[in-house]
């Protein structure tokens, strides 16, 4: 296969994962209880991370934050343009993380970089938001970064182990999901 024609597939495979986490964010929005949202969106990107690397998941993630800016909820959080970027942007391209899965995609590397890429995404950009931006939410007497941590935390662990269960059901069921055709793994 020539070079030119792998980026392509790179290329669409990247296109396609970012439309599909789109589209179940669209879906599973409704999942919501107070600040706390619950989806299974995020699996594929983790899915083209381990498939193609960090840099595919990281740009993967990135379409998918342009995505939900330009068609999603999000615009409705919008408050200041550091809170967008570290909401967005950097949370959702943290999902490229995932990718350190890449050279050996077992079920645990999967899940131990699958779980790296969300506590990066919620617990540092998430957080950080929350801490600044959202702290006035926070009950009175609560700090600011309690009341994040508390939030961002508890959403990260429940969407995590929603992403992961999910995961290892595809593992199991197709394994060849994670690794690419064309790989010598």
């Amino acid at each position: 296969m020539t070079a030119s024609r792998q980026r392509l597939i790179v290329m669409m495979e990247i296109a396609i994962l970012a439309a599909l986490a789109m589209g179940l964010d669209f879906i599973d929005s409704s999942f919501r209880i107070g600040p706390y949202s619950f989806s299974f969106s995020m699996v594929p990107i983790l899915i083209l991370a381990i498939r193609r690397g960090i840099g595919a998941g990281i740009l993967g993630g990135l379409i998918w934050a342009l995505l939900q800016m330009a068609l999603g909820d999000a615009a409705a959080w919008f408050f200041h343009p550091v809170q967008v970027l570290l909401d967005y942007p950097l949370a959702f391209m943290a999902l490229g993380l995932a990718g350190f899965a890449k050279k050996n995609p077992t079920m645990t590397n999967i899940i131990i970089y699958s779980t790296l890429a969300v506590f990066v995404r919620y617990m540092v950009f998430h957080f950080l938001s929350g801490m600044v931006f959202f702290g006035m939410y926070a009950p009175e007497g609560q700090p600011a970064w309690l009341y994040s941590l508390i939030v961002n935390g508890s959403t990260g662990i429940i969407n995590l182990i929603i992403c992961v269960i999910v995961m290892i059901l595809l593992y199991k069921a197709a394994k060849m999901i994670f690794i690419p055709k064309n790989s010598t793994i």
